[in-house]
């Protein structure tokens, strides 16, 4: 299993609090990047500022009617205008820090990335910045990663692979798919309830290291329904 570490950048350009707006995104544009940790004197990650956090500057801000005023939250609307006329980097960067490990997985950092809709993750060892892994740094290891014919499984591997595969997802209707090993490949047979499973089991299988091909054989109920009028 591949980690954060193997694909992380090390060579990591952080800016302080008390950097300014301007410098930060003279930064950005001379070294090509689209976001910052930022770090204080003690070397902790405080926060991240991104191409976002400045784009926020260049909206207009109408000012709302009255009765949205009313409803609105001071605290946040407070909050809002520091991060949009603030002049450094401590009043508009994004916070808190969600960060990842050098030892986490990449199935990990990818889920991370995702779930926050961030673009990159801080790597911190024991508190300590030692990398930044991006969305680009996985689509690098994708592009990297094709399994050769040493990680390939066998044909009984395969089939079993398969099998644990659909058993842990939970939009498969039917346990009852036949899986057979065919000329480095797999043949799937049975019957599910929608074009849309029978498209994902083949993805499944397909994914499968060393699965040179796939022969889908898999019927919809639906369609058998509607050709013959019973199932």
């Amino acid at each position: 299993m591949h980690t954060v570490e193997e694909i992380m950048t090390r060579d990591v350009i952080a800016v302080a609090p008390d950097t300014t707006i301007h410098a930060v995104a003279r930064l950005l544009v001379d070294h090509g990047i689209s976001g910052v940790p930022v770090v204080d004197d003690q070397g902790a990650v405080v926060g991240i500022l991104s191409e976002g956090d400045l784009i926020v500057r260049q909206k207009a801000r109408p000012r709302p009617p009255w009765w949205a005023l009313f409803l609105s939250d001071g605290e946040q609307l407070a909050r809002d205008y520091q991060k949009a006329m603030g002049t450094t980097v401590a009043e508009v960067m994004t916070r808190p820090v969600i960060s990842v490990r050098p030892s986490a997985s990449i199935g990990a950092a990818a889920a991370l990335l995702d779930r926050h809709r961030v673009r990159r993750l801080p790597v911190l060892d024991e508190g300590r910045l030692v990398g930044i892994v991006s969305r680009g740094d996985l689509v690098k290891a994708l592009a990297m990663g094709a399994p050769d014919a040493a990680e390939a499984l066998s044909d009984a591997q395969r089939v079993e692979e398969m099998k644990a595969r659909m058993d842990r997802e939970p939009w498969t209707s039917s346990r009852g798919i036949l899986i057979e090993a065919r000329e480095g490949g797999l043949v799937l047979w049975g019957m599910v309830d929608s074009e849309a499973e029978r498209s994902a089991l083949e993805t499944m299988a397909r994914a499968i290291p060393g699965c040179r091909r796939v022969d889908n054989q898999i019927l919809v109920r639906v369609q058998l329904l509607t050709q013959y009028g019973a199932v």
